[in-house]
């Protein structure tokens, strides 16, 4: 098992693609983790989501710093974000597909 101390949680760095739900958020700050660096921020995915006539989930889409004010952040990344939409727009896709698929049947 890895367990890491106080200092060891504080100096670590969580590298992710999309910026943490607030859940994820919280959690960060109460484990006393060190610096997020994301690609995509909280903010764009909502835009994406809009263009692509997904729907919001049921959570308020908040920013790190909203939720766990002394979480230092870094992000989105210029470039790489672009990568993340189009995974994303990917997906949304066949998730449609799907549903228009299940729903002739």
């Amino acid at each position: 098992h890895l367990h890491l101390t106080p200092d060891e949680r504080a100096s670590a760095v969580v590298y992710t693609s999309g910026e943490h739900c607030p859940m994820c958020a919280a959690a960060h700050a109460f484990v006393g983790l060190g610096r997020v660096v994301y690609v995509a921020s909280t903010a764009q995915f909502e835009r994406w989501k809009e263009e692509a006539g997904v729907d919001k989930g049921p959570v308020a889409a908040l920013p790190i710093s909203a939720v766990a004010p002394r979480v230092r952040v870094a992000g989105p990344v210029a470039g790489l974000d672009l990568e993340v939409k189009a995974l994303y727009q990917q997906w949304w896709e066949r998730r449609k597909l799907k549903t228009q698929a299940g729903n002739e049947g």
